[in-house]
């Protein structure tokens, strides 16, 4: 098959790696894979190098980004449908919001000018989702129908979670059940699985001594992800537990933010702001616990990768967390928004190294089965051959 696939841009984070994983194995399987994406932002760290590790043939769209603009975003559908004339693709599989909506009217303006047999499958990825928490209730509705209005050109769905699919077919009613597939992401953990426990780690260089207990996020600083709820919490664990740290890898818009906010709860000198790194082996030997205060959330690759190397979990039980930490076997969960809740979680898995260690292990195996790239690029390979049958009439094999 000739694939085309479309992502806003391979910053750090779930997406960029999922894509990039993702074509590796179906061009190892040999079929022709393009990926095609934009501009990573000014407040983001990279992962282009990865494609590029990966001999993944890819093509820069500089006006695909993250953020709107109307001009930017003309010249980038104008190049999108430039493309798939040129490459004429079987299939067109998109990520992420921006690059959805481009990318489907790029391929459903292609297809107008194709034959039943030369059209090209239009399948869409949601990672996470944009219809709520993120935009004022408004603007919520009209991204609602915007999706709803995309969905009608859109061949197969792709979910990442159980969770995430009732959210598109029953709760936001984005596409039918029969149109949507839930397909689990698909990650190289194999570093993570094998971590042992006397692992390098960033606790020297953070001033951190080796029996304190660690909290620790990796995401981006941005405002879906609530960190002000995190940093509360770690305030009143910390008075519950004064050997505890909060370490916080990554960084965004939020930043300037947070450091005010330790310092006006007095726990500045207990929080470090690592920054991003792609040391992830050290990174989670840093940490005796993964804590999660997003509001909105589709399958949270750090969630995932804590799990591999053994950490339990603490995190508000949204989206498709729930699909992914089994609360009082591999984590905790909490509501969202729950301050005390969540600095329950923490000052509970800080008293108990037995459960951590209990929690860490249950949790290591439950996502080595599950999130696989093996799988992953089966379980496409597989969707896109049944839906071209269906929209050609042929087989692709």
């Amino acid at each position: 098959m000739r694939i085309l696939r479309v992502i806003a841009r391979l910053n750090v984070g779930g997406p960029a790696r999922h894509v990039v994983l993702l074509d590796r194995g179906l061009s190892e399987r040999g079929h022709q894979t393009l990926l095609a994406h934009g501009s990573v932002g000014t407040d983001e760290a990279s992962l282009q190098h990865l494609a590029a590790d990966g001999h993944i043939q890819t093509i820069k769209i500089p006006e695909l980004g993250r953020r709107l603009s109307p001009l930017d975003d003309a010249r980038a559908l104008v190049k999108l449908v430039t493309i798939l004339f040129r490459h004429a693709p079987d299939v067109v599989h998109t990520h992420t919001a921006k690059a959805g909506t481009l990318g489907r009217i790029a391929a459903s303006i292609y297809n107008i000018t194709r034959s039943r047999r030369q059209r090209c499958v239009i399948v869409h990825t949601f990672h996470g989702h944009v219809l709520e928490s993120y935009f004022p209730p408004t603007v919520s509705i009209i991204i609602r129908l915007a999706e709803r209005c995309l969905a009608l050109f859109t061949d197969r769905i792709v979910t990442i979670s159980p969770q995430q699919h009732r959210d598109i077919t029953e709760r936001f009613r984005i596409a039918s059940p029969s149109q949507t597939v839930t397909i689990p992401l698909g990650l190289d953990l194999r570093a993570l699985s094998d971590l042992p426990l006397d692992a390098p780690s960033y606790r020297g260089e953070l001033g951190i001594a080796a029996h304190d207990f660690v909290v620790g996020y990796v995401g981006r600083l941005a405002p879906i992800k609530d960190l002000p709820t995190l940093v509360r919490a770690f305030a009143v664990a910390h008075r519950d537990w004064p050997d505890s740290w909060l370490v916080l890898a990554g960084d965004g818009s939020g930043r300037p933010e947070l450091e005010a906010l330790a310092l006006r709860l007095e726990v500045a000198d207990r929080v470090r702001f690592l920054g991003w790194t792609e040391d992830l082996p050290r990174l989670y030997a840093t940490l005796d616990l993964c804590a999660l205060s997003s509001l909105n959330e589709g399958t949270p690759v750090a969630i995932i990768e804590a799990m591999a190397a053994g950490k339990p979990v603490a995190a508000t039980g949204v989206g498709g967390v729930a699909d992914v930490v089994r609360d009082g076997e591999t984590g905790l969960l909490v509501p969202p928004g729950d301050i005390e809740a969540l600095a329950g979680a923490i000052v509970r898995l800080a008293r108990d190294p037995t459960e951590r260690a209990r929690m860490g292990a249950a949790a290591r195996q439950s996502v080595a089965r599950r999130y696989t790239v093996e799988k992953l690029t089966t379980d496409l390979e597989r969707l896109y051959n049944s839906i071209l049958a269906e929209k050609r009439g042929v087989s692709s094999t």
